[in-house]
């Protein structure tokens, strides 16, 4: 079973975002700022609560953005973080056109969290947190890419991107179940949750279970990979061998992205070979277990494809997919030489590994 941890009150946070449907203009700055400062004032009076805004559309005019931060600095109140909405989509020529066109950017959440940041310093907010609320790939619940082993390396690629540059990164959405309409009685119909309907793990949401896992002092990271250690001689590492989307996944309709085979909307499927060296550990036995999510381990789609993508699965069936849809589990154990720790480990195209390293006593 899958938990929500309680959020004490003090802790939470409100956020007023500008209604994405209009241009922030003059009457729209006028209009939100009467709105923002009269509920600080409000709850002012009973919590010191973060409130902040607006929900910036990172596919807004780069002035109208700096122009309407630096118009908020001239307000009776501040906001504790500013928030933007990131989903990997470019405005067409028509500009009230809000999704226009796919991003073809690979690092699109990294260079939009630089240019939000960039114009946050122009506008004199640049010390102010930074948020993103909502963030995914597609704003689509019927593309099969959301539930496809991809989906869980792009989260763990955009999130070391993002590390370190950004206060706070939200995925959108958790479950499958706020999408629901009348054809969604299949297992899968192509949702943005971490977690199917029927509460499966995903493999994005494998990726963040496995984030869950890292140890709390950060050691480093690269492109594919970052390591963490808990200070007593155990560290946790997670990797990714994301793989670029191809122009048949942007030629193709979302709701038509072919489920049985998904691999046509990637270039290659190379193998990545990660090699680590942990330097100045305790010298000594380590034991290290690897936890895999690739097409043959954890993923729902590719145990739904083996039963043909059954419509009508009983609850029996479903506990199958409970039993069966987890991480491969493998174990070794490794040798320091001359304190260091020396490895190395293959991954498939997008899978993730979680790697976790004890010293044995």
């Amino acid at each position: 079973m899958y938990s929500l941890k309680r959020i004490a009150p003090e802790n939470w946070r409100i956020e007023i975002w500008l209604d994405e449907r209009k241009e922030p203009g003059k009457n729209t700055q006028k209009e939100y700022f009467e709105w923002f400062n009269h509920a600080c004032r409000v709850i002012r009076r009973y919590s010191t609560m973060e409130i902040g805004g607006y929900g910036i559309r990172v596919d807004y005019e780069d002035m109208q953005i700096v122009d309407f931060l630096k118009e908020w600095k001239n307000q009776e109140y501040q906001p504790d973080y500013l928030s933007a909405i990131c989903f990997a989509y470019e405005r067409g020529e028509n500009k009230m056109d809000y999704y226009a066109k796919r991003s073809l950017d690979n690092e699109f959440l990294l260079h939009k969290i630089q240019t939000m940041k960039k114009l946050a310093g122009k506008a004199g907010m640049g010390e102010v947190k930074f948020y993103i609320t909502e963030w995914n790939l597609s704003i689509s619940d019927r593309n099969y890419i959301n539930d496809s082993c991809f989906k869980g390396a792009y989260v763990i690629k955009n999130i070391l991107d993002a590390y370190g540059k950004i206060d706070e990164l939200d995925y959108f959405l958790g479950s499958d179940h706020v999408a629901e309409y009348f054809d969604s009685n299949a297992l899968l119909p192509g949702s943005m949750g971490l977690l199917s309907k029927d509460n499966i793990l995903k493999p994005a949401g494998f990726a963040y279970d496995f984030l869950n896992r890292l140890y709390p002092h950060y050691i480093g990271h690269g492109q594919n990979y970052l390591i963490s250690t808990n200070q007593h001689h155990a560290y946790g590492i997670i990797c990714h061998n994301q793989k670029p989307l191809n122009y048949n996944y942007y030629f193709t309709d979302e709701n038509q992205i072919d489920r049985e085979h998904i691999w046509k909307y990637f270039d290659d499927k190379d193998k990545l070979e990660l090699h680590f060296t942990l330097n100045r550990v305790e010298s000594g036995e380590y034991q290290m277990k690897l936890y895999r999510v690739n097409e043959k381990s954890g993923s729902i789609l590719d145990i739904w494809a083996e039963l043909g993508y059954e419509k009508e699965l009983s609850r029996d069936d479903i506990k199958y997919f409970r039993r069966v849809c987890e991480p491969k589990l493998t174990m070794q154990k490794c040798e320091t030489e001359k304190d260091a720790l020396k490895f190395a480990v293959s991954l498939e195209a997008n899978e993730i590994v979680f790697i976790k390293l004890n010293k044995l006593l």
